[in-house]
């Protein structure tokens, strides 16, 4: 059964799943990465596989179609799930610094279509829209359950980033805590707030848009940049240019202007840095701050072109090789 333990140290939880860990011997022999993928026999993604994954959750299906065909976009449950509905979420002091958590949660994989290769930006805009607006839904539901505190959809993109299925794919873990890093992000613009009476993402959105030389794209309702301050060569932010606090609040004409400039930013990045391993996260508040005004939700893009080193790993700041101005110039003059 997964739980999480408490960090004294960080003021941070960690999630131990023990159903998806190796035994400890087995790391001595853990293949390094590879460039991509490798494929273990059938792919349990694929139409047909169906009986491979966990009971469904969701699908979007062709008008018509069967329980187990004609879907275009699936949701399941992770097979070796980090946190689990059914687990408790009871506090247990296990010594004067030892505290833990039951690991209750949920981990659900989207299957973002039928095709076995497919990358994201190849999709038309109808199907990304589509896309959106299923996680958006899944992302709703789990709210509904008051144990749920945050919602973190991601979607890894390539061995570096973490994928261990070449199918095409986003995943879901709803926590019982707000993590820490979401916790400093969430803290950082309510002083923010607090100071000026604004919003710190919308007016970040806006002095992009005004300095001009980091952006790389946008459309009415959203903008996507390169930051001042990019932790790595072309992290790429998408901010909506209108305030908004929750992901689930998005409408669906919004979503259709989301899916337009995110399927434009992963094609340039696609034909810039020839397909690149990157990491893909939607950043939102946490339960009961849908309405606060100090948070912009927003899709932060992280490619892996670079590995974090022993300072980085040490200190916690990173040393970024390219500047975020070159970069933007780069993908701005890349067709997408």
């Amino acid at each position: 059964m997964p739980f999480l333990r408490y960090d004294v140290t960080t003021g941070d939880w960690v999630i131990f799943a023990p159903e998806r860990a190796r035994r400890p011997h087995e790391f001595r022999h853990a293949p390094a990465p590879a460039e991509t993928p490798s494929e273990r026999g059938p792919c349990p993604f694929c139409p047909g596989n169906e009986w491979m994954t966990g009971p469904e959750i969701f699908a979007l299906r062709s008008a018509g179609g069967p329980d187990s065909s004609g879907w275009r976009i699936r949701v399941v449950p992770n097979k070796f799930p980090a946190l689990r509905v059914e687990e408790e979420n009871r506090h247990v002091e296990e010594g004067r610094l030892f505290r833990r958590l039951g690991g209750c949660g949920a981990h659900e994989v989207i299957i973002e279509s039928p095709q076995h290769d497919t990358f994201l930006g190849h999709h038309p805009v109808e199907h990304i829209e589509q896309l959106l607006r299923v996680l958006q839904l899944r992302h709703n539901d789990l709210l509904r359950d008051l144990r749920i505190q945050q919602i973190v959809l991601f979607k890894n993109h390539g061995e570096r980033a973490g994928t261990s299925l070449r199918h095409p794919h986003w995943q879901l873990i709803a926590t019982p805590v707000v993590p820490r890093l979401l916790r400093l992000k969430h803290q950082i613009a309510t002083d923010y707030f607090d100071q000026t009476g604004h919003c710190l993402y919308c007016d970040l959105a806006h002095e992009e848009l005004e300095a001009g030389v980091r952006v790389v794209a946008s459309n009415d309702r959203f903008v996507a940049f390169v930051p001042y301050a990019a932790h790595v060569p072309f992290e790429t932010w998408i901010l909506p240019r209108y305030h908004q606090s929750s992901f689930g609040q998005a409408q669906p004409s919004e979503l259709y202007d989301l899916a337009q400039l995110l399927r434009l930013v992963l094609l340039k990045m696609y034909n810039a840095l020839d397909n690149p391993h990157f990491n893909l996260t939607i950043n939102t508040v946490p339960r009961g701050d849908e309405n606060k005004p100090y948070f912009l939700w927003h899709i932060q893009i992280i490619p892996r072109l670079t590995t974090p080193a022993g300072f980085e790993l040490g200190s916690g700041m990173s040393i970024n090789l390219m500047l975020p101005e070159e970069a933007a110039s780069y993908l701005r003059s890349i067709r997408g």
